[in-house]
């Protein structure tokens, strides 16, 4: 919140002030930095609907920004997806991202994308016969050594195993894989 904003709730200004305070404030940023003016236009809108205005849910990404985070993480899952990396696709600090990526969706960002590395190894373990020491390098891992790690941590199998098990049991194929879900 910013100061502007903070000084005129606190001198229990009038909703109108305070709402002329925020559109002038995303007038005056709208050029030099859009997602300064973009929070200050969501305020506005959020104190017309009567909505809470708090710090707490400020934290959260808006839409737009979750589907960018989960397109760029789904995109790149085969490289190093610093969170300094991520939180610049969407105009924040890594500290900043990293609240609101928890806030929004209830889990770490670390743990987000290690839940969508093994969503994908499922994936490829299911749909091709590609050697696992591949998949790992697909989804992210630095060899197959890390993605067996990785997978058994998860899933309590190995990724053969896993593999194995689920070749011959067509049936349960749906409920095995279970991606992480949309970001929004």
């Amino acid at each position: 919140m910013s100061q502007i904003l903070q000084s005129a709730i606190s001198r229990s200004r009038s909703e109108a002030d305070v709402l002329a305070i925020l559109l002038g404030e995303a007038l005056a940023n709208f050029d030099l930095d859009r997602q300064t003016a973009r929070r200050r236009i969501e305020d506005a809108f959020s104190l017309v609907q009567n909505k809470d205005v708090s710090p707490a849910n400020r934290m959260l990404l808006s839409a737009s920004q979750t589907r960018r985070v989960q397109q760029f993480i789904e995109a790149h899952l085969d490289t190093v997806l610093s969170m300094e990396k991520v939180a610049s696709q969407v105009n924040l600090s890594a500290s900043h991202f990293s609240r609101a990526f928890k806030a929004a969706k209830g889990i770490a960002y670390k743990e987000y994308v290690f839940r969508a590395r093994i969503a994908r190894a499922k994936h490829l373990l299911l749909t091709t016969d590609v050697p696992i020491s591949e998949v790992a390098l697909a989804c992210g891992f630095c060899d197959q050594a890390h993605l067996t790690r990785a997978f058994g941590r998860a899933t309590g199998v190995p990724p053969k195993a896993w593999r194995r098990q689920m070749t011959k049991r067509p049936a349960r194929l749906s409920q095995s894989v279970e991606l992480p879900g949309p970001l929004v």
